[in-house]
């Protein structure tokens, strides 16, 4: 079991303020509650510190405004490890909300899941999809097909996403065999939903 430490006090700290008044799409979950769950799942795979406190902030850069926290201050208080991490998994920060600026976000963020070789990067990011998908299903059982209402695009682009993260991380050996599987289950899952919604 992983160590409570003063470093990971510390990262707790910053992620509750970091993303104080910030809620999960659709819902009234403070948005909080995905960083933790994508910390707590991360450790499933690999108990490391750097692991922990990365997955707390991995979307700091991408959610909270660089005077709020940044780049160097993630380095000064966590190390070059834990902000190398953060930048492997964070989406470029693309003006618009249409269609074209979130597919040059999500081509951005497979190119660099692809590329990288850090394991720590590859689980946080398959850790936080499996969180994604996690609760898509879970609301789906509540919701049914308006819980695709939720997102930026339709549910075929939102699946088509997740199989391409796969594809980029199946075959990297520095993936346990646990996470891959795991991943693969619930891509499985979202499938079927696609799947009976077309018949």
């Amino acid at each position: 079991m992983l160590n409570f430490s003063d470093r990971i006090n510390l990262a707790i700290r910053i992620a509750v303020r970091a993303h104080q008044g910030q809620y999960r799409k659709g819902s009234d979950t403070p948005y909080i509650a995905h960083p933790f769950a994508v910390a707590m799942i991360s450790q499933q795979f690999l108990e490391d510190e750097d692991l922990f406190i990365a997955a707390l902030l991995h979307d700091v850069l991408e959610d909270v405004p660089q005077w709020a926290y940044s780049r160097d201050d993630i380095r000064r208080d966590f190390g070059d490890e834990v902000l190398a991490i953060v930048e492997d998994v964070s989406e470029p920060l693309v003006d618009g909300a249409n269609f074209q600026a979130w597919l040059t976000r999500k081509d951005s963020y497979i190119r660099q899941i692809s590329q990288t070789t850090n394991p720590k990067s590859i689980l946080v990011s398959v850790s936080d999809k499996i969180h994604n998908m996690s609760e898509i299903l879970r609301e789906y059982s509540e919701k049914g097909d308006a819980v695709w209402q939720n997102f930026h695009v339709d549910k075929g682009r939102e699946i088509w996403f997740f199989e391409e993260v796969f594809a980029a991380v199946q075959h990297k050996p520095e993936l346990p065999a646990a996470a891959i599987e795991r991943y693969k289950n619930l891509l499985n899952q979202l499938k079927q939903l696609d799947d009976r919604s077309q018949h």
